[in-house]
């Protein structure tokens, strides 16, 4: 492992990262409302190309990344990568709402909370169209068809990075467990300013604030960043990893779309669920993980006995 062309590329892509994330924060915090949600959310997305600025400054080996689609004897992980975590999101959503029966809400209260700060009734606004909040919803679902092979490409700004270099390197000296651990720890540490400030994820008023956040995120980053290393380890395509990450980026927001935000100290259970990121709606994903990253790790031993 190239030491110093990690720990350059770690300080170059937080630098940048830390740097925007913090700016858009602070504006969100100070403009609350519409405007600031979007600044936020415009700079949250523009973080995610700092650790792929940050490879080429660090010079790292984009040659052999695998940049070029590669579909034959992959058919099986696309669909894995592009569908694969929906269902699990969807199990974890479920098992929240089953813990927390009184938190589901189909009457739309979240559409209602995020359009109103910008003075729109999307409740009248779809009666016009002869639709309901409940109908829209359905029908908004079916993005989730094509929203991850959109999502892909603002997501390998970070794949390139995370997946086409980092775990290559931490695996040069470390086994994959440990790799997955690391690797999970820095990416989720990536993302810290925009939670401690900004509220990303969780908000800032859930129970155990701030600490409990930042170690649940750890946890859940290790877990998608485990999966994403094996579907890459497997395809050897840097866009199959893009495409999970791109996957659960669309699936996580559709279980808040059934989050009752009006409910009494709504706020404080963020960190529970529904979305993936929470501790209850995470467990499947985390299932996923482990079974997954147990199998490999036997494969890899009995690879390693058979050869010597």
């Amino acid at each position: 492992m190239d030491t110093k062309k990690v720990i350059k590329f770690v300080v170059i892509t937080y630098l940048i990262a830390w740097t925007i994330q913090i700016a858009v924060s602070l504006y969100k915090v100070n403009n609350p409302g519409m405007t600031g949600t979007t600044v936020f959310q415009m700079g949250l997305a523009v973080c995610m190309f700092a650790p792929l600025v940050a490879a080429l400054i660090s010079k790292a080996g984009f040659k052999g990344m695998g940049w070029k689609p590669k579909f034959k004897g992959n058919v099986g992980w696309l669909f894995f990568a592009a569908y694969g975590v929906i269902p699990v999101v969807a199990a974890g959503a479920a098992l929240f709402f089953v813990i927390f029966p009184n938190f589901f809400d189909t009457t739309g209260s979240y559409y209602i909370a995020a359009t109103e700060s910008a003075g729109v009734d999307i409740a009248e606004e779809l009666a016009k169209a002869g639709m309901s909040i409940q109908t829209y919803t359905l029908v908004s679902m079916a993005a989730l068809i094509y929203a991850p092979f959109i999502n892909i490409f603002t997501a390998i700004g970070e794949e390139a990075g995370w997946r086409g270099f980092l775990y290559p390197e931490l695996n040069k000296k470390f086994n994959r467990p440990v790799v997955w651990i690391i690797g999970g720890s820095i990416w989720a540490a990536f993302h810290f300013p925009a939670m401690l400030i900004g509220g990303y994820e969780y908000g800032l008023d859930y129970f155990g604030s701030p600490w409990l956040g930042l170690i649940t995120f750890t946890v859940f980053c290790i877990a998608l960043g485990a999966l994403e290393e094996i579907v890459y380890s497997k395809t050897k395509c840097i866009w199959y990893a893009a495409l999970i990450h791109g996957s659960i980026n669309a699936a996580a927001t559709y279980p808040m779309v059934y989050f009752d935000v009006n409910y009494p100290d709504a706020d404080k259970y963020m960190i529970l669920g529904p979305a993936p990121m929470g501790i209850i709606a995470g467990l499947p994903l985390i299932i996923l993980a482990v079974i997954m990253g147990i199998a490999v790790v036997r494969r890899e031993k009995k690879v390693k006995e058979a050869a010597e």
